[in-house]
């Protein structure tokens, strides 16, 4: 498989820097939608110690470009990203663009979560149902997700890569020391499977600018998974 998570540095546009964010984990998720045929792939990057934010990748035809969440200052900053191939290894260069506010999607705020344990061998299995709220008795959708035994809690690592859209007051967590391998999510009439394809250990910091690029709002793929093909 291609190895193309390599960052070497963050280039920004001014010389005065701020906040800083570390990040120790990084994570490739594969999706198959098959009522469309569509695919995708969520690549992220997280600090384990913190998951009150995290950077995801996305990239289309034209350019790549990174977002990095801060749920905690309620911002998004956007980056164009670069990259290159320097002896076989791909590197990434970030570009700071500018920030603007993180708003959650008010349509998902009342919705309920249930697990219910499937099967407790190795790997385990469990089920995630997905309710409108907490009266309704019909799932919106189901998964099936298959957990692979970590060091410590990592199931916000799939929150925040598949399920970041899901902004409710429910807290969509399942207790122990596992991370999401695979999940089955079913719908009425299609399928989508979920695969965590690759998983490593990372050292990358991003610092950013005191003076920040701050814009009202940004249309762009909060909400929704973001596209990464290679």
């Amino acid at each position: 498989m291609k190895k193309f998570y390599f960052l070497m540095f963050l280039l920004v546009s001014v010389f005065n820097f701020g906040q800083t964010y570390d990040f120790d984990f990084l994570t490739k998720y594969k999706a198959h939608n098959s009522k469309n045929n569509y695919n995708f792939d969520s690549v992220n990057y997280f600090n384990t110690e913190d998951f009150s934010y995290y950077l995801k990748l996305s990239k289309d035809e034209k350019f790549l470009s990174a977002f990095l969440f801060d749920e905690k200052r309620k911002f998004v900053h956007y980056f164009k990203v670069t990259e290159s191939n320097i002896k076989h290894e791909i590197q990434f260069e970030f570009l700071y663009e500018y920030s603007y506010p993180f708003i959650a999607e008010h349509r998902f705020e009342n919705y309920h979560f249930e697990f219910s344990s499937i099967s407790e061998s190795s790997p385990k299995e469990i089920t995630l149902k997905v309710f409108k709220s907490k009266k309704a008795r019909k799932p919106v959708f189901e998964q099936t997700l298959t957990l692979q035994t970590a060091n410590i809690n990592l199931f916000e690592i799939y929150r925040k890569s598949i399920l970041s859209y899901l902004h409710t007051a429910d807290e969509i967590s399942f207790p122990g020391n596992y991370i999401v391998k695979k999940v089955v999510e079913k719908h009425k009439d299609y399928i989508c499977e979920i695969e965590l394809v690759e998983y490593k250990n990372v050292e990358l910091e991003i610092v950013l600018p005191e003076k920040l690029n701050l814009k009202n709002s940004y249309q762009a793929v909060n909400g929704t998974s973001l596209k990464f093909n290679h």
